[in-house]
């Protein structure tokens, strides 16, 4: 009797568990909305939560699929997501009518240490206040700086690649390479640390950064529990971050301060840009706060930093006509210089050098997707007035950047790679809120200058030493191979760098 009571009991538990799953499986049916079926569990997901393919490629597909629709369900796992597909719409939604949609959804439920005081958490008028408070780190004055800071660390890793350098080339796992001086990179200028992580490559700031890192291992799977489960996480009491790591790094940068404030110590770093923003905001932020705006800049930046370099330099390999002009205006740079150091501007001027990045995010956008939550109730109409879809309070927003990046209609042959796109003569031609790689609005990252001042400044000094080849472990086709929310190889990044002279 027991063994039946037992069996019972658990087919109640997986039955409960089920439609727990299919819960909310009824939402665009009953507002008439049109939508594709979802699984259980994994919504419009499955492919990809499976790792059968790249979240990129699934939501790309979905997309090519439904964009027929100006507005299409969508469910994110368990969450339904407005998928607006119409440019003119997600203009409206983003920009226009940005007081109905002023906020990201909140993807982790958690009271961890700086999670909810990071600037692309914050919510409402606390956002505003901070955003306001950060804009000022972010000006091209403030870059200028900062480059001089990064110049010194894209010097360590080509005396690093040089060390190892043989005159018919040599393979490098560039993913490993880049990662490492995107950390340095992050730890100059937003932490205030020297570090060089070719020499030591087990030093403190890499080793506990690289541990929390929540797109892959354990933080992905403690990352996607609390947004799939938030109150089952909350209710145990489960963390994503290890503790003693957050820390870690809280006591970096206070410590900084302390030591910057007693000795009146300055330098051209985040921390010292925080320091002034503070004084000079109407807004007590208190420590942690600011030590949060540090530590968001990490996670945005040690991933997609390093995840755009070494993408770019897989473009250039497998396009040697494209690598080629790119270098020739690396050379003419150099001869520019007079033998002085690369600068911010002179790297701002190099007009092939930003097709060539543009192009890549365009073709690899480093998020597919960014996302709204409606604060008011709101009625979506057409240019002419049609009523689209009414927006409730709570109801979720998905803006599809890869799926509006690789639409043909917007740009011809999109999975190939064309520079050409960005030229002077075409991109005039772009339609308006196509091309998103850094979202869109007064929500859009505020750091994109930083991200592609060190991809470019990287890349010039790379090319400039080193013609980039395909080397026998160079991944074939990483549109097809990309699995989950990897978007790079997890089995190693491998190319031939061949030395110039």
């Amino acid at each position: 009797m027991a063994v039946l009571e037992i069996a019972l009991a658990l087919l109640a538990i997986i039955v409960l568990i089920y439609w727990w799953s299919i819960a909310t499986f009824k939402t665009f049916e009953q507002r008439n909305l049109p939508f594709e079926k979802p699984y259980p569990f994994f919504g419009n997901m499955k492919r990809s939560a499976l790792q059968k393919i790249s979240n990129h490629k699934e939501l790309t597909e979905f997309y090519s699929r439904t964009r027929h629709h100006k507005v299409v369900g969508f469910f994110s796992l368990r969450t339904p997501m407005v998928q607006i597909n119409d440019p003119e719409l997600i203009k409206k939604i983003c920009v226009k009518d940005f007081d109905y949609f002023p906020n990201h959804q909140l993807l982790i439920t958690t009271n961890e240490r700086l999670l909810n005081d990071m600037v692309n958490t914050m919510r409402d008028q606390r956002w505003k206040k901070m955003r306001n408070t950060l804009t000022p780190v972010f000006t091209a004055a403030k870059m200028r700086s900062m480059f001089v800071l990064m110049n010194d660390s894209f010097g360590e890793c080509v005396q690093h690649l040089g060390d190892q350098s043989q005159a018919t080339g040599f393979e490098v796992d560039v993913k490993v390479l880049f990662q490492k001086l995107t950390s340095d990179v992050i730890a100059t200028t937003a932490f205030g640390l020297k570090v060089n992580s070719f020499e030591n490559p087990k030093n403190e700031f890499y080793r506990v950064g690289s541990t929390l890192i929540f797109t892959r291992g354990i933080q992905f799977f403690k990352f996607t529990l609390s947004a799939l489960m938030p109150k089952l996480f909350t209710f145990f009491n489960m963390k994503i971050f290890d503790g003693a790591k957050v820390d870690y790094f809280v006591g970096l940068v206070v410590d900084a301060m302390k030591q910057r404030e007693k000795l009146n110590i300055s330098r051209p770093d985040m921390i010292q840009l925080m320091m002034e923003a503070k004084k000079e905001s109407t807004v007590n932020w208190s420590d942690d706060e600011i030590v949060a705006q540090c530590f968001i800049f990490f996670f945005a930046a040690l991933d997609n930093n390093t995840n755009l370099t070494c993408i770019t330099a897989y473009e250039l390999l497998h396009n040697p006509d494209i690598q080629q002009r790119l270098y020739e205006e690396i050379l003419e740079t150099k001869e520019s210089l007079n033998g002085g150091p690369v600068t911010y501007d002179t790297v701002q001027k190099m007009t092939y050098m930003d097709m060539v990045i543009s192009e890549t995010l365009r073709k690899w956008s480093l998020a597919p997707t960014t996302d709204r939550v409606c604060s008011k109730d709101y009625t979506l109409t057409d240019e002419d007035g049609t009523k689209l879809f009414d927006f409730k309070v709570g109801d979720r927003i998905s803006i599809p950047i890869a799926g509006l990046h690789g639409d043909d209609r917007y740009f011809p042959e999109p999975r190939k790679f064309d520079p050409e796109r960005f030229s002077e003569e075409r991109k005039g031609d772009m339609v308006p809120f196509t091309y998103l790689p850094f979202g869109a609005g007064p929500r859009s990252c505020i750091a994109s200058r930083f991200a592609q001042m060190q991809v470019k400044g990287m890349l010039y000094h790379l090319l400039l030493n080193y013609k980039i080849e395909e080397s026998p472990r160079t991944i074939k086709d990483m549109w097809e191979s990309a699995r989950s929310f990897r978007l790079t190889p997890a089995s190693g990044f491998y190319m031939q760098l061949v030395p110039r002279n």
